[in-house]
């Protein structure tokens, strides 16, 4: 049980790795106040030796003090588009002279980027491919070409279609839909051109190995990976497929609001806060009380002080009144 992550430090003396049992799904909580609050929070976390499968890692985290570049990956907010992009935003203004990005290739990327050697994944991953009950909900798209007709499938989240290959045009369940309309953007998606043989693949929460095994997975197709631009899938199904506008001013308040709680501790700090809770609860009702080792609940997180979290509430205002005299 845990939210994993391997987070490392970069400064002139080399390179540190470090680890994390719960801050795999909260990486945000590192990075939201720029450079020092991160350098700090890394070294609160527990020097390791050794780098997590990366099957087994939900989050990372690479601060490279030197070349000023943040490498991250791992956050339940920004599996939703408005917060996705309005948090981007709000890192850039936090983080000036930096280079930001999104670790797309999750902990294998990471590794990578220090020289490090990572237990990869050695077969495919076969996700149920299972229509959304509602596609006004967070959902994995799929689209295909074919026959001079395009339909859509809205399915369940949480992994890439692309992983079965070519054999996908055989899986999925329904013929599709020839139009749809959908009432958020999706999580992520696949979008299959069979005249062009082409694949296009966008994500947003982490898909280990997937990039690596592609080209494997899909023989004599061009592939495409749009990173998370949604939109090049719904420019290819033109008016048959359409998403609400983006809308980053809600997605600032919303993410603002989340983290808030989160953070400053106005909820359960974390998974560690919530397993305490659950001790105390199977006590309160008379039965033996559960044995919690000190590994599962010391990794609380640093927190900002007073005034790095108004830092980032001063971001978050910029780039609001910005984007509202756009």
């Amino acid at each position: 049980m845990g939210n994993r992550a391997n987070i490392v430090l970069v400064n002139h003396d080399g390179w540190q790795l470090r680890y994390s049992h719960w801050a795999g799904c909260r990486m945000l909580d590192a990075v939201l106040a720029g450079p020092a609050m991160a350098t700090r929070y890394i070294l609160a976390r527990n020097t390791s030796d050794f780098w997590t499968c990366e099957l087994w890692s939900d989050g990372g985290l690479l601060l490279d003090l030197v070349e000023r570049r943040l490498l991250f990956f791992g956050e339940e907010i920004m599996t939703t588009m408005n917060e996705r992009r309005a948090m981007f935003e709000v890192l850039k203004a936090v983080w000036p002279d930096y280079s930001i990005a999104w670790a797309y290739g999750a902990t294998a990327e990471i590794a990578a980027y220090v020289g490090a050697p990572l237990l990869l994944r050695d077969s495919a991953s076969e996700p149920e491919l299972k229509l959304a009950t509602d596609p006004d909900r967070l959902h994995h798209l799929v689209t295909v070409a074919q026959g001079g007709q395009l339909r859509a499938w809205p399915l369940w989240w949480g992994s890439s279609a692309a992983w079965h290959g070519p054999r996908l045009l055989d899986m999925l369940p329904t013929d599709g839909q020839r139009s749809l309309r959908l009432g958020i953007v999706p999580e992520s998606g696949v979008h299959v051109d069979v005249p062009e043989k082409t694949l296009g693949i966008w994500v947003t929460s982490p898909v280990p190995g997937l990039l690596r095994w592609l080209p494997r997975l899909w023989p004599g197709w061009r592939i495409e990976f749009w990173e998370d631009r949604y939109e090049e899938q719904l420019r290819r199904c033109g008016s048959h497929v359409t998403a609400p506008a983006l809308d980053l001013l809600s997605g600032i308040d919303e993410a603002r609001s989340w983290l808030k709680k989160r953070v400053l501790q106005s909820c359960e700090d974390s998974p560690a806060g919530r397993i305490q809770s659950l001790a105390a609860l199977i006590a309160a009702e008379g039965l033996p009380r559960p044995e919690v080792g000190p590994e599962a609940v010391r990794d609380s997180g640093e927190r900002p002080s007073s005034a790095e979290w108004q830092s980032f509430e001063r971001a978050c205002a910029l780039v609001r009144a910005t984007r509202k005299a756009a």
